[in-house]
């Protein structure tokens, strides 16, 4: 399979939004349900979602370095997006970079309310990184 045609895949794409949406709601409902962490499912889902999110960055810095540009600068701004979230989504599991930070500085943090904002935030960005990609707008 070609790089092009992997970084364009829609289930790929579709399973990484699709997922980000579910964990979204889940986090939402765990903070409805007054719970202040999230389960580990909740983080071995969101692993298997960065997972997909790497495959795919991965295709597209490799597509961007062999030269292949997309049909609008604007998709460069979302991958850059798309990672960050990713970053970030990353760094806030438990154990994670950010974590122990996060907690330090901000003492009411609310792992759930945080999470969904993320989880719901980055599929969003993956959906316009594919907008700004396969139909160039």
């Amino acid at each position: 399979m070609q790089l092009d045609t992997v970084h364009a895949l829609l289930p790929l794409i579709a399973a990484a939004t699709a997922v980000n949406f579910l964990l979204a709601g889940w986090a939402f409902i765990a903070g409805l349900a007054g719970r202040r962490t999230l389960s580990m499912s909740f983080w071995a889902l969101l692993l298997l979602a960065l997972a997909l999110i790497v495959v795919n960055a991965g295709a597209g810095i490799l597509l961007a370095a062999s030269g292949a540009r997309p049909r609008t600068p604007l998709h460069f701004l979302y991958g850059i997006l798309v990672t960050i979230a990713a970053a970030a989504q990353y760094g806030l599991r438990p154990g994670g970079f950010l974590r122990a930070t996060v907690q330090r500085t901000l003492p009411g943090f609310n792992e759930p309310r945080t999470l969904a904002l993320i989880c719901l935030t980055q599929a969003a960005l993956l959906l316009r990184a594919y907008m700004t990609g396969a139909l160039g707008r």
